[in-house]
């Protein structure tokens, strides 16, 4: 039996907003729509991080475990945000490379 084909679709690919149009030909910019939709994503993640330490800095009715689960989806959000460009500049770089 081949493992590769026991390789089931990627699940929560479809809560990606635009991810549906990425790698389709005719999607026009459905590339470039979810990207920008992604990084408006990280950027909002990181800005209810900060909202929420500097409520519970200010002794605000917010919970600690709330706090660190808003820290840690942000940093996630982010590494991951970090690693899609470093692909996408490896990709371009060996485009490039080809072209040579």
């Amino acid at each position: 039996m081949d493992p590769v084909s026991n390789i089931g679709p990627i699940r929560g690919l479809e809560e990606i907003p635009g991810a549906s149009d990425v790698g389709r030909a005719d999607s026009g910019s459905g590339f470039t729509d979810a990207l920008k939709e992604a990084v408006q994503t990280v950027d909002e993640l990181q800005h209810e991080s900060e909202a929420s330490q500097l409520a519970f800095a200010r002794e605000e009715d917010i919970d600690l475990h709330d706090v660190l689960i808003k820290v840690e989806e942000a940093e996630i959000a982010f590494k991951t945000m970090m690693q899609i460009r470093n692909k996408l500049v490896e990709a371009y770089q060996e485009v490039m490379r080809m072209g040579s």
